[in-house]
């Protein structure tokens, strides 16, 4: 690390990139919540319209939240071990960035509640297994998200 100040921007962005991933997440839970309702409702052709768009909507959410995981884990592997060596010094910004983490990891864990009700209603509405439901639908993306979320 060649100084305070880069070491200070790198530690700023991996607050601005863990902010960025929660917002993302934020909007993913309301889609998945704005989803149930439109599996409940009765089966019609604006339903579908509507499913397939939030679909897509929630798909580049989640690209962007892989980006979020790509840009963090290289920032925070640049300044590691700077930042061990100089925990003390850094405490604050430290337990405000494992704050928003753990907001991030309780949202993800609402997502993933979410969706797998949001599966179930898929089956009952549509009638057949998950697995087989419309790829912009609830089991696509929740396996999407899984495979490309780091646990």
């Amino acid at each position: 690390m060649n100084n305070e100040w880069e070491f200070e921007t790198k530690l700023r962005l991996l607050q601005e990139v863990i902010n960025k991933k929660k917002a993302a997440l934020t909007a993913i839970l309301t889609i998945c919540e704005n989803q149930e309702q439109l599996f409940l409702s009765p089966p019609s052709d604006t339903r579908r319209e509507f499913l397939l768009e939030t679909g897509k909507e929630k798909q580049i959410l989640i690209d962007e939240t892989m980006v979020c995981d790509e840009v963090f884990q290289r920032t925070f592997d640049s300044i590691s071990a700077v930042f061990e060596a100089q925990s003390k010094h850094h405490k604050d910004a430290a337990c405000h960035l494992q704050a928003t983490i753990k907001e991030v990891v309780e949202i993800d864990v609402r997502i993933r509640a979410q969706e797998q009700k949001a599966r179930m209603l898929a089956k009952e509405s549509f009638g057949q297994p998950t697995d087989t439901v419309n790829p912009a639908s609830t089991n696509y993306i929740l396996e999407q998200y899984r495979n490309n979320t780091k646990k």
